[in-house]
């Protein structure tokens, strides 16, 4: 059976808003190598509709 990683962006008080601020190059390293390790990812709409141009 294959490796499931579930992640998510959340500050220490609980706020999840990707126009709050930028994350650091340390964090973008981090989702970067997730995102290019995994042989597949599932987003909601609106994760979807906001990176679709990338």
């Amino acid at each position: 059976m294959g490796l499931l990683t579930f992640s998510i962006n959340v500050t220490l008080d609980g706020c999840i808003d990707h126009q709050e601020g930028v994350a650091d190059d340390e964090t973008h390293a981090f989702f970067t190598r997730l995102m290019d390790e995994g042989g597949a990812m599932l987003w909601g709409r609106v994760t979807y509709e906001m990176m679709e141009s990338y």
